[in-house]
């Protein structure tokens, strides 16, 4: 049987999220944030679809999209903390339509955060290091699978199948927790979450087929559009963790970005501060944050693309350092 690891922070987690009606503050300007975000969305994409307009101007308009995406994914993330509104139908309004644009269901991704903030530097989360028991080219794999884009592509595909699984299959899905965080984050779905996606997976066939089918763009520019954000937003996911700290909370960094990016991502990119209080929504995160703590965006994400290598028997070396 394997023990688990305990590492630095897990006992300041709690297995459930707390929650607090009154910390939420910007409500309707959180509103605001996804009517913009779904026209620009709207924009974007007949931008993309234009075959008459210069490719230049469509190749920036998928960059730009890319952008958006991201910010549409850290509402997505508001809702996940209960964050986006006070209210908590319109909270999980906000979190049904950012989740949409995204390419998947709510529910999956509020289930599985939570567990990412208790897993957080946890063997399953290192995907940069190569541990004991694990074989060297299934870690290459599966981490360049998953950088390349492999990441949003599961969130994508689950709400396909889940549908016509039993909440059983979640248990089988937990088999490669040791090193898979992603199969771990199973163990955290209960029977009336499973029951949640499934009907959520209904209206995620709707929304999608008849995008496909019956909507204003061709089918190509989809695939084009949302095959450059699943590559960004699946390197990006690690660019905040990799060779940091084994501790749940202090195991992230702070990056500086060029404002525009900044402001697109929703201040994501200050995803130190957000993990020591994760109740803190994304309009203080930049002002609440210390800005010589901090690395550049740009630097962290070169760093995403290099090969996993052996875990180090002498773990100082992942303490942080600040430029």
């Amino acid at each position: 049987m394997r023990v688990e690891e305990k590492i630095a922070g897990q006992d300041m987690v709690p297995a459930l999220e707390p929650i607090s009606e009154r910390r939420v503050r910007y409500g309707a300007m959180n509103l605001m944030v996804v009517l913009a975000q779904l026209a620009g969305w709207v924009l974007l994409l007949s931008i993309i679809d234009h075959s008459e307009i210069h490719i230049a101007l469509r190749i920036t308009a998928v960059l730009l999209f890319c952008l958006l995406l991201q910010g549409v994914f850290s509402m997505m993330h508001e809702y996940c903390h209960y964050n986006a509104h006070q209210n908590r139908k319109l909270n999980y309004l906000i979190g049904w339509v950012s989740s949409t644009l995204f390419g998947t269901i709510p529910t999956l991704v509020r289930v599985q955060h939570w567990g990412h903030h208790r897993r957080n530097r946890t063997e399953p989360e290192r995907g940069e290091f190569i541990h004991a028991g694990e074989r060297a080219w299934v870690k290459f794999i599966r981490y360049y699978s998953a950088i390349l884009g492999g990441l949003w592509l599961v969130t994508f595909l689950f709400p396909i199948i889940v549908v016509f699984l039993p909440y059983s299959v979640a248990k089988w899905m937990t088999s490669d927790e040791e090193f898979n965080t992603y199969s771990a984050a199973f163990n955290d779905f209960k029977p009336r979450d499973w029951l949640h996606m499934r009907l959520e997976s209904l209206f995620f066939y709707v929304f999608w087929i008849s995008l496909g089918i019956w909507g204003p763009w061709h089918w190509q520019t989809l695939v084009i559009a949302y095959a450059s954000f699943a590559f960004t937003w699946s390197n990006l996911q690690w660019v905040f963790h990799i060779n940091t700290p084994i501790h749940v909370i202090e195991g992230a960094y702070n990056l500086r970005a060029p404002w525009l990016v900044r402001v697109g991502m929703l201040n994501f990119n200050y995803n130190l501060t957000h993990h020591r209080k994760p109740h803190i929504p994304w309009q203080e995160l930049y002002r609440r944050s210390d800005q010589k703590e901090t690395q550049p965006l740009w630097y962290r994400y070169a760093l995403v693309f290099r090969p996993p290598v052996r875990f180090p028997e002498d773990t100082s070396v992942l303490e942080k350092h600040y430029f």
